[in-house]
This record gives structure tokens, sequence and C-alpha cells, in this order.
């Protein structure tokens, strides 16, 4: 059964520490059987000092039934139960050792044991917390859920007016300016703003949730320490999973810089039956790696790359170490094997012009191990793939982008004029929307049939609750009309010529009434003059009249 997307990127603070439970399970279970094993050798612990059985009863009577007293005899027996005593006294001294080596690591058992109960105990506080903060939000947002703010809040600018979204009734919230993806911002501000309906206890959580999602990212990108002292200060160590990373940085420390494959091995030896279980090729790259290096000290130590070859590589094209049922993957190490002992026969200034030869020695080649290590770490830790900051960024990113993200004259709150996040969403796929959804800038409040738009003469729309707003609000002293006639258009339409002129055709995506596209406001809206009768666009500062409105169709 597959989980959806925000359980799955979420499965991780759970799983993490209660796969290492898991692990820990079966390690202690096997040091106690090896204990066992120990514990049943002391049933005779002299049973190597002489002969042993009736026969050996008899052999040791035998002088006492010799009336001569063979003294040799006597002297031989005495010898051989000094030796077995000696022996069985080392033995025992040996089994000690090894019940030492059990104790000690039952006592690492169990403290990962405890620290990963301590993981798990917070993780669940830390996520129990949401429960009545979410259902606090809810109420205060009038009933509408927190995450359904980020879902209402998330259209199309494609067709939307370039008025500013903002935050409100923990539904719609963020903030759309003109442009093309403006709109969509609101996504990313509007679980903030719901959760803010919420108090405190919501929002608090969700900048230690922040904090988490950064620690991480700084352990994946090697920035231990700053992601210590980050954890450290916002007191979130048990949330995140700095001890796996602790160990990885001296194994990507001996690849990187000392480019020594000694701790890798050493890691792929304590998980080989894990790794061998995902068919993972990390400890044959490596020893492939090792195999390069020899050859690249040149002909002193081809005996000894050849010898290496034999020993280390062989046994995975052979199937004795890739194990059964992996066909195609001892197929694909053959290859590798072939082309890299084929390096024997060629001096160095040769293999530098066969490309195929001289990527083997490279020194990207140390990177790639690097990154195929860290592979493997987060896939036996059960990790994502890729830290939870960059996924949210590029899901963002790619709900923004459009045909139009970063051109000149676009919105001053579109992230993706910036060149930092165009980078960033320099290969996401575009924004795919289906239906054009509106958000008034007035009430922050999603247009739809209930709440149609309204177009003013100068090409921005407003819901028609805004728009009574402003209507009821009237005109100030001081303020004429006639301001703002060439604004742009809703979602980058043509601008009205003049505050009366003709209106500016809608953009995609809207359309108008019959007749010509110029479709009356509607009853609640038309009326006539007098109080309410006149009103102020909030970005223009036309003066507008209720008669000059025109009903929009959301296509």
């Amino acid at each position: 059964m597959s989980l959806p997307l925000s359980e799955t990127l979420e499965a991780p603070l759970m799983r993490v520490p209660f796969e290492s439970l898991k692990r820990a399970a079966k390690d202690r279970k096997a040091l106690i059987d090896e204990l066992s094993d120990h514990l049943a050798s002391l049933k005779h612990p002299l049973s190597l000092g002489g002969p042993k059985g009736p026969a050996g009863a008899s052999a040791a009577s035998a002088p006492a039934d010799d009336p001569s007293g063979d003294t040799e005899m006597e002297e031989a027996a005495t010898g051989e139960i000094s030796n077995g005593r000696e022996a069985s006294i080392e033995r025992l001294r040996l089994l000690l050792s090894q019940l030492q080596g059990v104790k000690r690591k039952l006592g690492e058992v169990s403290r990962t044991e405890a620290g990963d109960c301590a993981r798990c105990k917070a993780r669940l506080d830390y996520l129990a917390a949401t429960a009545p903060t979410a259902a606090a939000a809810a109420a205060a947002g009038g009933g509408t859920p927190a995450g359904a703010g980020a879902r209402s809040g998330s259209v199309d600018t494609g067709a939307a007016s370039p008025a500013a979204a903002g935050a409100g009734g923990g539904a719609a919230a963020g903030a759309a300016g003109p442009g093309p993806g403006s709109a969509a911002t609101a996504a990313a501000a509007g679980g903030a703003a719901g959760a803010g309906g919420g108090g405190g206890g919501l929002i608090s959580w969700t900048r230690q949730r922040l904090d988490v999602i950064l620690v991480d990212h700084l352990l994946r990108s090697g920035y231990h320490d700053s992601a210590a002292k980050l954890a450290a200060a916002a007191g979130i160590q048990l949330l995140t999973d700095g001890h796996i990373f602790e160990g990885a940085r001296r194994v990507l420390a001996a690849l990187l810089e000392d480019h020594d494959c000694g701790p890798a091995l050493a890691w792929c030896a304590e998980n080989r039956s894990r790794l061998a279980k995902s068919k993972s090729g990390l400890e044959f790259k490596l020893r492939l790696q090792q195999f390069i290096e020899l050859v690249r000290a040149g002909p002193a130590q081809r005996a000894a790359a050849i010898v290496h070859a034999r020993a280390h590589l062989a046994p995975w094209v052979t199937g004795a170490a890739a194990g059964a049922g992996a066909q195609q993957q001892q197929q694909q190490y053959l290859v590798e094997l072939q082309r890299a002992v084929t390096t024997l026969a060629f001096p160095p200034a040769a293999r530098d012009r066969v490309p195929a030869y001289k990527a083997l020695f490279e020194e990207s080649a140390w990177r790639g191990l690097a990154d195929l290590f860290l592979r493997d770490l987060y896939r036996l830790h059960s990790l994502t793939p890729e830290s939870l900051l960059t996924v949210y960024l590029q899901a963002g990113l790619s709900a923004l982008k459009t045909p139009a993200s970063g051109a000149p004259g676009g919105s001053r709150e579109d992230p993706l004029r910036l060149p930092a996040f165009q980078r960033l969403a320099a290969h996401l796929p575009l924004a795919k929307h289906m239906h054009s959804k509106l958000v008034c800038a007035v009430t922050k409040e999603l247009m739809s049939d209930a709440n149609p738009p309204l177009l003013l003469p100068n090409g921005y729309v407003y819901s028609t609750r805004g728009i009574e707003l402003l209507l009821a609000q009237g005109v100030p002293a001081g303020v004429s009309g006639g301001g703002g006639g060439g604004a742009a258009g809703a979602g980058g339409g043509s601008g009205g010529k003049d505050e009366r002129g003709r209106t500016p055709t809608p953009p995609g995506g809207l359309a108008g009434g019959g007749g010509g596209g110029r479709t009356p406001a509607p009853e609640g809206a038309g009326g006539a003059s007098g109080a309410g009768a006149m009103g102020v666009c909030p970005m223009t500062g036309l003066v507008f009249r209720r008669d000059e409105l025109r009903r929009l169709y959301i296509a």
C-alpha cells in the first residue's frame, strides 16, 4: 500500500529510531545466543584434561592394580592431569574474555536502545503537540482547518488579478501580486496564516519543525558543527539524526580528503547483510577503487593489484559475494572489472588518451563513491534521498513557475525574479493549472459563483464582497476620480484607455458574460447613486461608480 506524499516525507521522523530499535533487538538476540553457547561450554570445564568415560577411569586406576608400583606411569598420569588443567585454565581465560566481549557489546546495544527510545518518545510528543493546536486553529479560523489555508490559497495567477492576496479567515492566505505565479505564493504563507489563527502553540511547533528541517539539510550538506549548534539552541537534539551523520562524517572525510577506502569498507562489513538485501554495489566499487590506486602506483604494485583483483573482485563476478539471483548485477560487475583490469596493459600516458580508462583515474571517482555511500546510508536508515528543505523548495517553486516567471516587469513578490531561486527552478517543470482561481485582495476570500468577481474600469478584479466593502467606505475627502485608468488588467490583460472608456479584454480564464463580454453587475452590486454608490480602487486610487462594474466568469 502506497502512502500519501505527506506521510512519505514525514515518515523518517518516526521510522529512523523505530528501525534502529528493531536492529538493536536483533543484535541483542544474536548476542544472547552467543552468550548461551559460551555458557553451555562451562558444563565440562576440565574435559580437555585426561581421558573420559569408563575407559579413562580404568586407565587411571591401573597403577593401583600393579603391585610393583610403576612410577613412570604415575608420573605420566600426573603430567597429563597437569597439562589438562593448564589447558582448561587457558580455555576458561579465553571464555572469560569472550564473555567480557559479549558484556561490552550488550552494553552498547543497551545504550543504543535507550537513545532510540528517548528519540521515539520525544518525536511522539512532538507530533502529539499538533493535535490540540490544530483544532484550536480550525475553530479560530471560522471552522476551516489550518491545512485548508494552503489548499485554498494555492491559486493560478495566469488569470488572477494584480491585487495582493493576503492571509485571512484561516482559508485563503498569502500574498499575490501582478505577474505569473504570484498568488501561488499564498500556498507557502497559507499554512503559517492558518496556524496563526490557532494561537502561539501551532506557530511555535511550526518554527520548531523548520529548525528540524534546517538541521537535517545542514547535516546532509556537511555542516555538522552548525547543525549541532542550531539543534542545541533550539533544543531539538532528539528530533534530529545527528548520531547517524556523525559516523558518516568520518567515512566521508576518509574518502574525500585522505582517499582511503578503509573506513567505508569497515562500514560495509558491519552492514553487509542489509546491503546485500538492497543489492548495493558500494563494497565492489570500493574494492575496484583500491585496485585502481594500486595500478596508479606504477609497475611496482602491479603484482599486488593482480592479487587484490583475484581476492576481492573476482568473487563478485563469480557469484560468491554477489549472492543468488543477481546475474544482471554480476554481468555489470564483470564489465567494470574487465575495463579496470585492462588498465594494467596501458602506460599512464596511453590511459589518458582513452576516455573510458581516463575516467577511472579522475578525482571525481572519489566524489562518486561518497555519493554512493550516502545513498546507501539514507536507504539503510530510512531517510529520504534528499533533504526535506530541497523537496519543499522544489515543490513551491514548481507551483510558482510559469513561462513568464522572472520576466522584466513581473511581480515584486514573485520569488522567481531572484537569481538564487531561478537556479533552483531551472530544471523544474512549469506549473500546470487546470482551472483558474482568484483570491480577492480586499477580503482575502476565494472568488466563486457565490462570491463572483467584478471588473473595475481600470482592469482590476475584486470579489463582490470586496466591492461592497469598498463602496461602503465611500470616497475619502480630497480624492478625485480619474486616477489609475491605465493600470494593467487582471492577470496581465490590457488596461482600459480611460476610466470610462472601453473595458479591457479579460485575460484567458476570465470570460465576460454575453453581449460582447460586458455583463452588468449583479443585482446585489447595482443600485442608484448616493450612499455606497462610489468607491476607490485600493491599488490605483481610481474612483469608480457602481454602475461601471462588470461581472466576470471563471472559466
